[in-house]
């Protein structure tokens, strides 16, 4: 006799009221915490956003006055020009550094700094390059910075300004370099009286005096040696005094 095992369909069990109930109450606090995330996020955000907008793409914050700074030479209006930032262009967006490379190729310019001042202005400070020497030219006199760089005219030499006397001159011509750079480290004594400074070449740089006589300094270099004999030798008779090799020293009647 054959005993076979029946099976019995399971009895399923409904969960507990209680159970349920603490079920869909962790649910619901789930989809709580997600939406107050969600919130706390937008709110951080949306004021950004809104903030953004109003700095780099709204005229609220746009450029409404350009004010310039330092200028003696130059007209405003001409560094105006040179700023090249339209009106109302959002001032967060303005970029300074292309500014001041516009307006430093402006030739009195010696250095610029552009800022922006809130809530409308670009504020550019412009600092003005300063005569060291004045050269003739048509009439006119050509003002030239420490560096050789020309950047203007007028009808004639400023008192207290040095003459110079070079064929091309100019920050990348080596005669004006060189007759800039002996000028600017003679002692004030010997300077006073230099009128004129002449360079036919960076080697052979040549000062003129008040008084008519000329000091022959050759290049550039070794101007306590120099100025020392220069000085000593201009109490003595002579027209032309050569101290260009230092030691040896020229005087010619």
């Amino acid at each position: 006799m054959t005993t076979g095992t029946s099976s019995r369909p399971r009895r399923v069990v409904p969960a507990a009221p209680h159970l349920k109930a603490r079920a869909k109450a962790q649910r619901s606090a789930r989809r709580g915490r997600v939406l107050r995330r969600t919130g706390n996020a937008l709110a951080v955000l949306l004021p950004l956003v809104a903030l953004a907008w109003v700095l780099l793409a709204s005229t609220w914050f746009g450029v409404d006055d350009v004010e310039v700074l330092g200028t003696s030479r130059l007209a405003p209006a001409d560094v105006e020009a040179a700023v090249g930032v339209t009106a109302g262009t959002p001032l967060a967006r303005v970029d300074t550094g292309a500014v001041e490379e516009r307006v430093a190729r402006l030739a009195p310019v010696a250095d610029v700094a552009v800022r922006r001042t809130w809530p409308g202005t670009l504020t550019v400070d412009v600092t003005e390059r300063t005569a060291a020497a004045g050269v003739l030219r048509n009439g006119s006199v050509a003002l030239v910075d420490a560096s050789g760089v020309v950047f203007g005219t007028e009808r004639a030499l400023p008192a207290g300004l040095v003459r110079l006397q070079v064929n091309h001159p100019g920050p990348d011509d080596p005669a004006t370099v060189a007759a800039l750079q002996v000028h600017a480290a003679l002692p004030a004594e010997l300077r006073s009286r230099v009128r004129i400074v002449r360079a036919a070449s960076p080697s052979a740089v040549v000062l003129l005096l008040s008084d008519g006589r000329q000091v022959v300094w050759g290049r550039p270099g070794q101007t306590a040696t120099k100025a020392a004999a220069a000085l000593a030798l201009l109490t003595k008779p002579g027209s032309v005094y050569d101290v260009s090799a230092g030691d040896v020293v020229v005087v010619k009647q």
